[in-house]
């Protein structure tokens, strides 16, 4: 999905207000987002961690899908299938950019179709009130938007640690079975007998940039990688029986789950 991030400006959004996502469909195809370590210990427990290669750099992800542009974790109705929703898409459709002036200011995505007139319907946030200041619905927002921007230093300075630590390595992944198993590009994950062999020193330098937790987060994290798995093979076994059900079948066509024993994929 395009983006249009414009800062906001009382110029542009006087007489604009936001809506609050209806559902997760806009993050439908995105097979990983960033995570920032105050998530992490939430995060670890409800999805795959793991690495990427961003130029030079490493970032520290949650895994939504193994396979590019598929995000497993979004039900065919746009719900989110998982026990925790990463921060970045919960800030959605906003987030901090750098001005020329190395400043920082709020941005909204007007592509995203939840900036609308003020005018239009009950729903929504205005963003400034008449007096011209800005509302408080936004300022919440701004304000996560700023906490979640902190939180990605700091990060990024931990995974770094690691990187230079020598802890990563590639991820053996492979998404599909049989003739259609195709092998996972990207993802790194820790090195568990590198950090089980580290000295002192090195621990004492992770445990310092908080790469330390990152690490130990992402191990145990790992296991959640078969619940992509599931929900993949749930999701295409549904959309397998939704293109086979009689035209006059007496189920509904908007039954996502077609029989599929949701509690069990979940399970992992």
């Amino acid at each position: 999905m395009a983006s249009d991030f414009r800062p906001i400006s009382r110029e542009q959004h006087a007489d604009k207000k936001w809506l609050a996502p209806s559902d997760m469909r806009f993050s439908a195809d995105r097979h990983f987002v960033p995570i920032v370590n105050a998530e992490v210990g939430h995060a670890a427990r409800a999805l795959p961690l793991s690495f990427v290669k961003t130029g030079d750099a490493f970032a520290l992800v949650a895994v939504l899908g193994l396979a590019p542009g598929r995000n497993v974790m979004v039900g065919s109705n746009g719900r989110w299938l998982g026990l925790y929703t990463p921060a970045i898409l919960r800030s959605h459709p906003f987030r901090l950019a750098r001005t020329g002036e190395d400043k920082l200011v709020l941005c909204v995505d007007q592509a995203s179709g939840l900036v609308v007139d003020s005018a239009i319907g009950e729903a929504g946030t205005p963003f400034f009130e008449a007096d011209g200041t800005i509302a408080a619905g936004t300022a919440k927002m701004m304000e996560f938007v700023s906490t979640l921007q902190q939180a990605e230093q700091v990060t990024t300075g931990a995974v770094r640690a690691i990187a230079d630590a020598g802890l990563l390595e590639a991820w053996p992944l492979t998404s599909g079975t049989g003739a259609d198993a195709k092998q996972v590009q990207g993802l790194f994950r820790i090195n568990e007998a590198a950090l089980n062999a580290a000295d002192a020193e090195t621990l004492l330098t992770l445990n310092r940039s908080g790469g330390l937790a990152l690490a130990y987060a992402q191990l145990i994290s790992a296991g959640n990688i078969q619940l992509l798995s599931n929900l993949a093979l749930a999701q295409d076994t549904a959309q397998t029986q939704r293109m086979t059900v009689p035209e006059k079948s007496f189920l509904s066509e908007d039954d996502g789950s077609l029989k599929i024993d949701w509690n069990t994929f979940l399970k992992g």
